[in-house]
Order: structure tokens, then sequence, then C-alpha cells
């Protein structure tokens, strides 16, 4: 009986390639797969970027695990300069962040297009804790990306076991569940599968993607991506009781002085700083810091 989670992964890693060598500005060719099983849940390692990828058509999620160094050389291409192989600073940190969500949407809608399911409401984003994974067991798939000039990352894919029946090509959509437990869209449990009639799959190869400008086209890929800025003028810790017990007028002092720069967001990353001016009756940030050295103790 074929692997057929085997073989959606793969047009998965295909699309990644075929996204990821748009960004950096290459030709990137996947290997083959390798497929292994766990029992084990899956942790947040300091050196791995983890998005979870949810396709509601499908009912599926799946976990796909990128090298942060290795991607830290991509943004490097997308930016067109150079970097000294040290740690991301934190607007590479957002740019890396957006580009793993890219790519991980690529291959969300891969996997629903192979499946004959809707990629609509496809969402992917950046895990921050363990939480937000699947429970296990899992399929896990690792694959090499090949980047040229020496330069190869490897891309691993987890999915829950369940996945297999769910996204076989002869396999039934599952009857309506309970509210508390439906996930997938009024559609999709209308679906058939038509019995015993067999589904290719059509080969896909890395589109071969013309070198741009240093540091121009391929950044314009992410340029529309809409970011969440927030200008945080200080911080404080209250106990419960002076929280409940606060009133109209109450107030508590932040951990500023009205001297010192705000700090300012993009994704919850810190990177800049500045001053509050006022422009047309409406607060400003003037920024006085770009990309500052986060104060440690």
């Amino acid at each position: 009986m074929p692997d057929t989670l085997q073989t959606l992964a793969d047009g998965m890693f295909a699309s990644a390639a075929s996204v990821l060598g748009a960004l950096a500005g290459r030709t990137v060719a996947a290997g083959a797969s390798a497929r292994t099983s766990s029992d084990a849940s899956i942790r947040i390692d300091a050196d791995v970027v983890a998005t979870v990828t949810r396709i509601p058509s499908a009912d599926v999620a799946f976990v796909a695990r990128y090298r942060k160094r290795d991607l830290g050389r991509v943004v490097e291409l997308m930016l067109g300069a150079p970097g000294d192989g040290g740690d991301l600073d934190p607007m590479q940190l957002s740019i890396v962040a957006e580009t793993v969500a890219q790519i991980s949407s690529a291959m969300g809608e891969a996997l629903a297009a192979d499946t004959n399911h809707a990629t609509a409401d496809i969402e992917s984003a950046v895990a921050a804790h363990a939480t937000a994974f699947p429970a296990p067991p899992f399929a896990t798939f690792a694959a090499p990306l090949d980047l040229g000039g020496g330069f190869t990352t490897t891309l691993t894919l987890d999915f829950d076991i369940l996945a297999q029946h769910r996204l076989a090509p002869d396999a039934a959509i599952p009857a309506p569940q309970p509210a508390a437990v439906l996930h997938a869209s009024p559609a999709a449990s209308k679906r058939r599968v038509e019995e015993g009639r067999p589904v290719s799959f059509a080969p896909m190869q890395p589109t071969p993607m013309r070198t741009a400008a240093p540091g121009r086209a391929n950044l314009d890929l992410v340029h529309d991506v809409p970011l969440e800025i927030s200008a945080v003028l200080g911080q404080t810790e209250l106990s419960l009781r002076e929280v409940v017990s606060m009133t109209t007028g109450s107030v508590f002092e932040l951990d500023k002085l009205s001297t010192e720069p705000i700090d300012l967001y993009v994704n919850n990353i810190l990177i800049a700083r500045g001053e509050v001016v006022v422009v047309d009756d409406k607060f400003a940030v003037k920024i006085s810091e770009l990309n500052p050295v986060v104060d440690r103790v």
C-alpha cells in the first residue's frame, strides 16, 4: 500500500522549495524525504522556529520546523547584505516570522489542493509555546532543501497519525460531530470522494527563479504583509488586590522615567525606541534608536 501521507509531504516540500527560492532569489530543490514516527511531544527548541498550520476544510493541522540559523542566512539573501553569522537582531526575527508563515501557508495550500479540500481560511503562525502543537503520536517527515552554493537546510513536517486517514484519497469525510468538537467547514462535511477511483498526483518541480537585485525584489514579496506595531510607554507590576481596588483617578507608577524613550514592538519583537511627539493633534513616535540592545540584569 503506497504511503499517501509521504506522497503529500513530498508535494509540500516541493511547494516550500518554490517559495523559499522566490524569497532567496535562487533555485531551490527539495531532496528525498524520510519518515519516522514518535510518541513524544514536540518541544520548543532555541535553534528552531516552528509554525502550526491549520486547514479547516480538512480538519488537519501540521507542524513545520525550520532551522533558525539557516533562516538567518535566507534573510541575509533577501536583504542583500551578508551578516556576521551571530544572533538575529529584532528586525531579522520579524522578517523570519513572516517568511516561515508564508512558506508554511503555501505548504498548507498545496496539501489542501492535492486532497481536493478548500484552501480558504488556512492559517499559519509561529508557535511561541509547546501547548500550540497537536497531541502525539506523530508521523514526521524531514527533507533537505538545497539552495545551491553549498547551502542546504532541513525542513521537518509533523502530522498527527490520524491525518493519514483523513487525507487518504479513498477516505470518506467523517460524519458531522457535536458542535463542541466540530472543526471542518459545512462544505467539507458534505464532500464525498468517489469510491474506488484512484487519484494521481502530478509531479512538482522547483520553478527556476530569476536572480533579483540584492535587497530588492525578494524582500518585496513580504513588503505588503500587515504588521502590528505597539508603542509601550512603560510597565509595572501590581498585586491582584491593587488591581481590583482601582477606581477612576487612580495613579500608578511605571518603570521608566519621563525622560526615557518608549519601546516600539513589531509582532511583540522590540525593534526600536523613540520619543512621543504630537502630529496633527495625534500622538506619534519619533524614532531615536533602531535595533536597540535589550537591557539585561
